[in-house]
C-alpha cells in the first residue's frame, strides 16, 4: 500500500457487465487503508453495488504500477513546454497571456 497504483478489472455477477477502476500509488496509503479495503474501495469506484465476497475478491485481475510524482510552478511548466513544443501550453478558448 502507498508504492504501487492499482487497476482492477473484474465481471459484475449480478450484470455480467466489465468493470475497472483506479487509484494512484497515493490513494490508499493517504486514506490509511489495507490492502482488502483498498480493493473494496475500487469495487465500488468502479460502479459495484452487490455485496462484496471474498469469491469475487478472487476474480478479481489487479495490475500494479508506479507512478513519479512532480511538482513545478505553472511558469516553469509553460517555459518547459514553450522551449520543447515551440509554444507556450493553451486552453481553447482562452485568451494568450505572458508567460
Amino acid at each position: 500500500v502507498g508504492t504501487h497504483g492499482l487497476i482492477i478489472e473484474f465481471t459484475d455477477p449480478e450484470y455480467s457487465t466489465r468493470r475497472s477502476a483506479t487509484y494512484l500509488p497515493e490513494v490508499a496509503a493517504h486514506e490509511g487503508w489495507t490492502k482488502v479495503e483498498a480493493i473494496d474501495s475500487l469495487m465500488r469506484k468502479a460502479g459495484f453495488s452487490g455485496p462484496i465476497t471474498e469469491s469475487l475478491r478472487k476474480r478479481i485481475r489487479l495490475t500494479r504500477y508506479q507512478s513519479t510524482l512532480f511538482a513545478l510552478h505553472y511558469s516553469d511548466y509553460a517555459s518547459y513546454v514553450k522551449t520543447t513544443r515551440g509554444a507556450a501550453p493553451s486552453i481553447l478558448g482562452a485568451k494568450p497571456g505572458n508567460y
